[in-house]
């Protein structure tokens, strides 16, 4: 006599769909929780490692991915200047970055290399691999050395505490256990990654900003026993923000550096503001007028 499993009825068959419901979710959230768990140690372990990278790495890197010449891609180029006016001003920027770099006791294995661009963009940035690129735009609108040389030296930050470096790192790091376990999206990866410009404004996180001001800071006092540049140099970040209206062109640079009044006030706090001097005139476009030496306010 041949056996027969006996016929299922309608509640058994119910409940075993819902048993195997409750199994199905018990699976997927236990799965979602290793590949969350994942990305949060990969995280970490990107914020911990990128800073103790090899700059020699990132140099390649910002090679490899076209990453060095960022600065001018992303804030639209400029016009052909002479060869001898473009080597002019980047020697002399140079020069300035190489002291700035000293005062600050950079690394010797980072290396700071000056980029300039003749655009009506004012904004100075820094990118993977120790590229500082600085504006026409930018020179065109502040007046002394001291000022310049706390824009430079707030770049320099950037590149001492490996803030590109390490929000690639976090990008490059999530993208790839998103692709162990199968998730394999390009557009997701742009988004994770992000493109030039992404990157360089997460980099600038109020932290990062912080870190980059106390560098300034430190190169201000080695350079000229006195924090007046930055002073100033906030102070007319804070004027151009309440003439934002009918000074547009302002607006790209303190979307990427945001500028609260605390750091303000912080770079007050760095000691006498005494007399600032005029920027050099290497810098000075057809169009800037010359300045006299005022005393920091």
């Amino acid at each position: 006599m041949r056996y027969r499993n006996p016929p299922r009825t309608y509640r058994n068959a119910a409940e075993d769909l819902r048993a195997e419901r409750r199994e199905f979710m018990q699976l997927l959230v236990t799965v979602l929780a290793l590949v969350l768990g994942l990305l949060f140690v990969l995280d970490r372990a990107a914020v911990w490692l990128a800073p103790r990278m090899p700059f020699a790495w990132e140099a390649q890197i910002a090679r490899t991915l076209h990453l060095d010449q960022m600065g001018a891609r992303v804030m639209g180029g400029g016009k052909a200047v002479p060869p001898t006016r473009q080597r002019e001003v980047e020697a002399a920027l140079q020069a300035r970055l190489d002291r700035i770099a000293r005062a600050i006791d950079l690394p010797a294995d980072i290396q700071l290399t000056a980029h300039y661009v003749d655009s009506s963009t004012v904004n100075a940035v820094a990118t993977l691999g120790g590229h500082i690129t600085v504006f026409q735009g930018l020179l065109s609108k502040i007046e002394f050395n001291e000022e310049l040389d706390a824009v430079l030296a707030h770049e320099a930050g950037h590149v001492q505490h490996r803030h590109m470096v390490r929000q690639l790192s976090r990008g490059l790091s999530m993208a790839a256990a998103l692709g162990l376990v199968g998730i394999r999206s390009p557009t997701l990866n742009r988004w994770l990654i992000g493109d030039a410009q992404q990157l360089q404004m997460m980099a600038y996180s109020r932290e990062a900003e912080r870190e980059s001001d106390a560098t300034a800071q430190q190169a201000a006092r080695q350079l000229y026993g006195h924090t007046g540049g930055l002073t100033r140099l906030f102070q007319r970040f804070d004027e151009m923000r309440a003439k934002q209206s009918t000074s547009a062109d302002w607006m790209v640079f303190t979307q990427s550096h945001p500028l609260p009044a605390e750091r303000l006030a912080s770079a007050r706090a760095g000691g006498p503001q005494p007399v600032l001097t005029p920027l050099d005139a290497v810098y000075h476009s057809a169009s800037k007028p010359k300045t006299t030496a005022v005393p920091a306010r």
